[in-house]
């Protein structure tokens, strides 16, 4: 799930209050000290310096896994991020969208295939990636996610029972403190879930009006409301738990990394690693940039990958792990011939816009810096919470309870879009947002993103040169098999019916109406298919460029290498069927449990 126009109330971007309203709370928080967080300090080092472990990038992964290891007093670990803290605006659930397209963000971007989403602005996909502790953890929208047992008994069934469902769900429990009371009082529900991780999974205290009718609505569409949409035995429609602590953004960062008072733990911030340096086919350390200075540190132990699925593939290329080809092609000597960058692919998402009368949506501008001085108060307020929900349709019948689509409808009140908003936040072109934002002066809108959860479409990550401050070149494959289109019809015919529920056809809701002219002669599926084409893009759960089975073995050690793991979202072989980040989570942990097993430490899990 990505587009949450109608989210943020009073955030930076999101309307002509946003810039102001969110210095005010910068401001207010700083001098009250309202959101203090305890970020690791910079380390002291000096060039040359060695350690058991480095660790490359600091987000989801990386603080998980640097926080499990410095549980071990014996080891050293040293955890490098190319950005540094983040702003208040990280912490504020109700501010989750203001990051991206900031100096907290990469910003990468996919190439322009000439097919796929050409409804959109440079007819590329935006790609959001943190660049800061915690990653996209601290840009993310905190849904608490895992797929389905079907998932990872697909990873299984590539590179071994080690990574099936079974074997995994105790992963998940540990970090997990779950306190969502829809959860955590049904006894059978709690069996799946923990009580006693670091990280708090919850549920929201305040019903937003929009979640309430939306739920109503995909009731008497047929759908079955759950309790909760991590359960692997029932799919349906339902609100989603976040991972919000107190009203404020909980994440591995948060909850791990930032507790650690142990002295073995040496965190070095705003430091660029530009390539794992490898010696007789062992990864030995790295060379980084720190204050436009060029250093290299050791690892005694292993050197270990977590820079997220586009800049893990480009770390590992820049060092000579990749196709041998494209390596060649670009300058750099070979060191392990691997399909590094292939595999790439992620939920594919269609945003459709309906207009509907007032009265749906949970805030307005009246109603922004109430919720701002509420939240400076005591955390409360709309800022606080997420109260997101979602809603599946199966694979098929003989599979229904497998999630295949998704739809995540949201609500923006009356007014409160603008173009920048539109063709900065979802990047479509100025002409389509133009009749969004025309629509919005005196309807509100609701943003039905209809997202394929499995698809079979693959794209490449590739190098654009050796030179390691150029951004990798992205090419998303989005279509490239066109079974992908398949279900798309049936999928979107169903979201759109939202219009013809009781509720939304008392507020007159109607589509807004952006189909492509190329598409309009089509015949009905066809010009489906077509609009799907053409305004087709990421849901920001990009996976597989560096996966178990093709470029790692079982436990995440890179092919024909020693000293050498992956622990982020590369490595998962196929996506799974939801949001990613507790699923790099439980990556993580099983990547400490297998360090620890190697150097005879014990497993955590049984």
């Amino acid at each position: 799930m990505a587009i949450s126009l109608g989210a943020c109330v009073g955030c930076g971007g999101a309307g002509p209050l946003g810039v102001t309203v969110a210095a005010a709370l910068q401001f207010f928080a700083a001098s009250q000290c309202l959101l203090d967080e305890p970020y690791p300090k910079q380390a002291d080092v000096a060039n040359s310096s060695r350690y058991d472990f480095i660790i490359v990038g600091g987000g989801t992964g990386g603080s998980a896994l640097a926080a499990r290891l410095a549980e071990r007093h014996q080891f050293q670990v040293l955890l490098v991020e190319a950005g540094g803290d983040p702003p208040v605006e990280g912490i504020i659930p109700g501010f989750r969208s203001v990051l991206k397209e900031s100096p907290y963000d990469w910003n990468f971007t996919t190439i322009d295939d000439g097919f796929s989403s050409q409804a959109l602005e440079g007819h590329h996909e935006k790609q959001p990636r943190g660049k800061m502790l915690g990653g996209s953890g601290t840009i993310n929208d905190m849904v608490y996610a895992r797929g389905y047992p079907a998932d990872y008994d697909e990873w299984a069934d590539i590179v071994g029972d080690t990574w099936n469902w079974t074997n995994v769900l105790p992963y998940f429990m540990k970090t997990e403190h779950m306190t969502d009371r829809r959860i955590a009082e049904n006894e059978e529900l709690m069996k799946l879930h923990g009580l006693n991780g670091e990280i708090e999974v919850s549920g929201a205290d305040n019903f937003d009006k929009s979640t309430i009718q939306f739920l109503k609505a995909f009731e008497e569409m047929g759908l079955e409301i759950v309790d909760d949409m991590t359960n692997p035995h029932k799919i349906g429609a339902g609100r989603f738990s976040h991972t919000i602590r107190d009203g404020r953004r909980d994440s591995t960062l948060t909850a791990m990394l930032n507790k650690v008072q142990t002295g073995n733990l040496h965190v070095l911030k705003d430091t660029f690693v530009t390539k794992i340096l490898i010696e007789n086919d062992t990864a030995v350390g790295v060379e980084a940039f720190l204050n436009d200075q060029q250093f290299y540190f050791y690892a005694e132990k292993e050197v270990i990958v977590t820079a997220g699925t586009f800049n893990t593939a480009k770390l590992l290329m820049l060092s000579g792990i990749g196709p041998k080809d494209h390596l060649q092609e670009v300058g750099i000597d070979v060191v392990q011939d691997l399909p590094v960058g292939e595999n790439l692919h992620d939920h594919v998402m269609v945003l459709y816009f309906l207009a509907a009368d007032s009265g749906t949506c949970s805030y307005n501008e009246s109603t922004r810096l109430f919720e701002v001085i509420k939240y400076l108060h005591d955390a409360t307020g709309a800022l606080s919470y997420s109260d997101s929900m979602g809603a599946y349709l199966p694979q098929s019948a003989d599979t229904p309870n497998l999630p295949h689509f998704a739809m995540y409808p949201t609500c923006a009140p009356v007014g409160q879009l603008t173009i920048e908003a539109c063709t900065g936040g979802i990047g479509y072109t100025a002409e389509n947002c133009e009749k969004i934002v025309e629509a919005n002066q005196y309807s509100e809108i609701i943003p039905l993103p209809v997202v394929l959860l499995k698809p079979k479409s693959r794209g490449i990550v590739k190098l654009a040169s050796a030179d390691p401050l150029d951004d990798p070149m992205i090419y998303s494959g989005t279509f490239d098999n066109e079974e992908d289109l398949e279900g798309f019809p049936e999928a979107v015919k169903f979201a759109l019916s939202l219009v013809n529920t009781t509720y939304f056809k008392e507020k007159g809701t109607r589509i807004i109406d952006l189909t492509p002219e190329e598409c309009k002669t089509l015949p009905e599926l066809d010009m489906i298919k077509c609009h799907v084409v053409h305004f087709a893009t990421s849901a920001w759960h990009s996976v597989g460029t560096a996966a178990l089975g093709g470029v790692l073995d079982a436990e995440l050690r890179v092919r024909g290498l020693r000293a050498l793991r992956v622990a982020d979202a590369s490595v998962m072989p196929r996506v799974v069927r939801g949001n990613t980040n507790a699923p790099v989570v439980m990556i993580a942990e099983k990547a400490a449990d297998f360090i620890k097993d190697t150097y005879g430490l014990g497993n955590e899990i049984a």
